[in-house]
């Protein structure tokens, strides 16, 4: 009796045990799929924008989802110096205070982001539930940013290509084509700054080199280029002979033409001195001591004292006539 008892409580345990363990797969099974299922509603993207560009995300395909079927819809925004988030639910929520907004355009609803810079780079979790369903959307964010300079090292012209990131660093190369090329890495804060320098030798006969930045995405590449004029270089033709020879030629011209000038207003002064001295030597006039006497004019003295002698001369003359 005893062995039957003991036989009846083995095998109530057993299909208990049994039980168990199957329930236990049940549980872990419903859980993987609940897990894959929630996989298959996220949709994860990475895109990369250009620095300065006004920057339109959307929340995946659903371009027919108006603002009126809403329920809810919510950009959770992760930055490596802060976490903040943008949405509706249903009032407006916003605590990133930095430009950052819904918009709601014919194309659906949507997340602007005006002028984007490197510090808006992060990830962007959008959680978006409407009356036909829900939807989840992770999109990685990465922003371009390219400058060029020119230097010198050494006594000789460098060209430099920085790059600052945050996440992924771009590969750089110039265009047209240059050898003797390096490439660096360095810590700047938060960001890391991609240096890459061409040393340009003398001989170089061109004016301007393009660094050309690329960033690879699940999505595809996108380049980004900057310009670089290239100044105090050795890129021009070599001066031709014939153009020193009339520098030459033009430079003794005008030295002589100058010197003739010279000389003919010499020549004028010197005249128009020698006319002046002329001039007032005539108009200076003569002492009254070196002057000669004028000889008394006896008429202009006695008038008529020498009108009575001519008279009386005639009359005697006319009478010794008459007695002849």
């Amino acid at each position: 009796m005893a062995n039957s008892w003991t036989l009846t409580v083995l095998v109530l345990l057993s299909i208990f045990i049994a039980r168990s363990q199957t329930r236990g797969e049940q549980d872990t099974g419903s859980h993987q799929n609940i897990d894959s299922a929630l996989q298959k509603l996220t949709v994860s993207q990475e895109q990369i924008f250009i620095s300065g560009s006004d920057v339109t995300l959307r929340c995946g395909n659903l371009t027919s989802v108006k603002w009126n079927e809403l329920i809810y819809i919510i950009w959770n925004i992760s930055l490596q110096d802060k976490k903040c988030r943008v949405g509706v639910s249903p009032k407006l929520d916003d605590t990133c205070n930095d430009g950052k907004k819904l918009e709601n355009t014919s194309d659906g609803v949507s997340l602007f982001i005006p002028k984007i810079s490197i510090e808006d780079e992060g990830l962007y979790f959008c959680d978006l539930s409407y009356k036909g369903g829900s939807y989840a959307l992770n999109v990685s964010v990465s922003v371009t940013n390219v400058s060029t300079k020119q230097d010198s090292e050494n006594n000789q012209r460098i060209a430099v290509c920085n790059s600052k990131y945050k996440m992924k660093a771009p590969t750089l190369h110039w265009e047209p084509a240059v050898n003797f090329s390096s490439s660096s890495v360095k810590k700047l804060g938060r960001f890391f700054m991609l240096e890459n320098k061409v040393y340009l030798p003398e001989n170089l006969n061109i004016s301007e080199l393009t660094c050309v930045a690329t960033y690879t995405s699940q999505s595809g590449s996108v380049q980004h280029k900057s310009t670089l004029l290239l100044t105090g270089s050795q890129n021009s033709d070599p001066p031709s002979p014939w153009k020193n020879i009339a520098i030459s030629v033009g430079s003794a011209c005008f030295v002589l033409v100058a010197l003739a000038v010279v000389y003919k207003l010499r020549r004028k002064i010197y005249d128009l001195s020698a006319l002046k001295m002329l001039c007032c030597k005539s108009k200076t006039s003569t002492p009254a001591e070196d002057r000669p006497v004028q000889p008394v004019d006896v008429e202009e003295v006695e008038p008529y004292a020498s009108y009575i002698q001519r008279v009386n001369s005639i009359y005697n003359s006319s009478a010794e006539l008459f007695n002849a």
